[in-house]
């Protein structure tokens, strides 16, 4: 499993690159193959406020929902709308082309509470 060293990471299974005050979001390769196939994913309306932990969406798969969480708190100011026809992306692509959403930070001292590649790998693999 490929964990990139160039982003940052939640405990929740969330990836997060950093451009000045505004962040992508994506989901792991390690949290995507502990949930299993994704069927359905809903993302949050562009324009949405959200806290951070703050409900964004829900990923339905075969096994089960999961809510989305979001991972910092913000303005969602773009949604990745093809993953809703193509669900598939999200393990082919999941780094690259399968982002979920990307936010306007308002609090970026929440960044200072993300884990490094390293981390999250030691913590989180599923080995």
């Amino acid at each position: 499993m490929i964990v990139p060293t160039h982003l940052q990471y939640t405990r929740d299974h969330y990836w997060i690159r950093q451009e000045g005050n505004e962040a992508v979001i994506g989901l792991t390769e390690i949290g995507l193959l502990a949930w299993g196939m994704v069927l359905f994913i809903e993302l949050p309306e562009r324009g949405a406020v959200l806290g951070q932990g703050y409900f964004a969406g829900s990923v339905e798969t075969a096994d089960s929902e999961h809510d989305l969480l979001a991972p910092l708190s913000g303005e969602v100011i773009a949604v990745n709308m093809l993953l809703e026809r193509a669900t598939m992306m999200l393990i082919e692509s999941p780094y690259d082309k399968a982002w979920l959403f990307r936010m306007a930070c308002s609090e970026l001292s929440e960044l200072e509470q993300l884990l490094d590649a390293q981390t999250y790998e030691a913590n989180y693999s599923l080995e």
